[in-house]
């Protein structure tokens, strides 16, 4: 290409394979070291990318044991007109609609059986006004306000609002504890109608006026006023100002969702469900093992992409003293992962087994005892305040958050790929200007080789 010349092109020498290998011997070894590096901070990185997911998916494990909601699970069987509803309190409410009740339990739920008959649903106020030609009516001038029980708040009218001006000031009040206001266009005219949240006979709607020229949208209005919620369990007469019933029966919450047909009761029935539970410790045990599984080979001494980590080996040794540890507040009958049927065994993992030692329980057997007749204390032990689950997520949390040390770790080898992308730039900065260098030269040599070859042909053709 034009603009272009190549060293050695005056004397004949072979000067750019020179000046190639020179910036061959200058370029290689550095790149070489920059691409060793970059291929071990791109590997520890994934190895701590893994890592972290693997912690974050036995958070979620561990997190679940350490509800008390999920721990200590129930079913429930709602029978209404002949169809059963069976419910986990894992999924309670889903099939409300289907049942005039819903259950839920927390906490270890005794075995029951109960009739509950739904006499009234709570509800709020529902208040009407009388018909004004249309929306766009001005009723008039002054204050309104809306008292329902202890909770009031007040609307200014302007003598230019309308209707629906007024719908929206009531609406858009910042004091409005619950009081939705509608306007409902009809062949004979408009009226507003108001809508209260505020459910129980002692939350009934008033609203009054300062200014009698607003009557027709307050103190004459006429409705529905609020209503309690009433239910019989087992022909105990129970009233409330809402419709959840949270001491009714003992660990049981009721939700009246519509009236039962009269001495038509829905019986409900109530027991823990000591297989999800079980299954709740089964799979703790489970993650703890894939985590340390995941753990082992990442920090093998040999052939582990973070052997020279310490980041993964203190969470394993973390985790390892909680699981060996005894919890501090539980039933000291039961206080330990041992206790529950849990061993720990060769390599750090965890194991339920199903063989008895010298004579003893097997693990399956210490669990199984824990769930049928020490449940609430099995809780105290795994979902507790201060129980394993507990314990493990805050090693976990601290590890993953935004300061933890995984956190640290990935800032770490993000900043060094980045000074490697650096040093790669300046790199090539000084390669070119040590081709340059070599160039000019090169450049000279090859001006002077062609000076010389130019006189010895002078002299030689003088000389014949």
């Amino acid at each position: 290409m034009a603009g272009i010349t190549m060293a050695g092109s005056g004397s004949g020498l072979d000067l750019e394979s020179i000046i190639t290998s020179f910036v061959s011997a200058e370029k290689m070894p550095k790149e070489s070291r920059l691409n060793k590096k970059e291929v071990a901070v791109t590997t520890e990185l994934s190895g701590v990318g893994t890592l972290k997911a693997a912690l974050a998916d036995f958070k979620a494990t561990s997190a679940e044991l350490g509800n008390t909601d999920s721990f200590f699970q129930s079913k429930t069987n709602i029978r209404y007109q002949g169809r059963n509803v069976e419910q986990t309190s894992a999924d309670a409410g889903s099939d409300s609609a289907a049942s005039p009740i819903t259950i839920q339990t927390k906490g270890v739920v005794p075995k029951g059986a109960f009739d509950v008959e739904v006499k009234q649903i709570a509800q709020g106020a529902r208040l009407e006004s009388d018909f004004l030609p249309d929306r766009d009516s001005k009723p008039g001038q002054g204050m309104l306000y809306f008292d329902a029980g202890k909770n009031t708040f007040q609307v200014d009218v302007n003598i230019t609002d309308t209707l629906q001006d007024i719908q929206m000031k009531i609406n858009d009040a910042p004091d409005n504890y619950g009081i939705s206001a509608n306007v409902i266009s009809s062949d004979v005219g408009a009226k507003i109608i108001y809508t209260s949240d505020k459910t129980g006979k002692e939350n009934g709607l008033t609203v009054f006026t300062s200014d009698s020229s607003l009557n027709r949208i307050s103190s004459s209005m006429v409705g529905q006023q609020a209503t309690d919620a009433i239910i019989t369990v087992d022909g105990n007469m129970i009233t409330k100002d809402n419709n959840i019933f949270n001491h009714a029966v003992s660990g049981v919450t009721i939700t009246a969702n519509s009236l039962t047909n009269l001495n038509e009761p829905a019986n409900f029935s109530t027991a823990t469900d000591h297989a999800a539970v079980e299954d709740l410790v089964y799979g703790f045990v489970d993650g703890y093992n894939t985590l340390m599984d995941t753990i082992n080979v990442l920090t093998n001494p040999e052939t582990g992409v973070l052997k020279l980590d310490p980041t993964a080996r203190s969470v394993k040794q973390q985790l390892q003293t909680i699981t060996g540890g005894v919890v501090e507040g539980a039933n000291k009958q039961l206080n330990t992962l041992y206790a529950a049927g849990i061993s720990l065994e060769e390599g750090g993992m965890l194991s339920i087994s199903p063989f008895g030692k010298n004579g003893g329980q097997s693990g399956t057997q210490r669990l199984n005892d824990a769930v049928s007749n020490s449940l609430d204390d099995l809780g105290k032990l795994f979902a507790g305040d201060n129980g394993i689950a507990a314990q493990v997520n805050k090693v976990l949390s601290d590890s993953l958050g935004n300061r933890g040390m995984i956190s640290v770790q990935q800032d770490m080898l993000n900043n060094n790929l980045r000074d490697i992308e650096d040093d790669r730039i300046k790199l090539d900065e000084h390669i070119s200007s040590f081709e340059n260098t070599l160039r000019k030269k090169y450049t000279a040599l090859d001006n002077t080789v062609t000076r010389y070859n130019a006189t010895g042909d002078y002299i030689r053709n003088v000389l014949g």
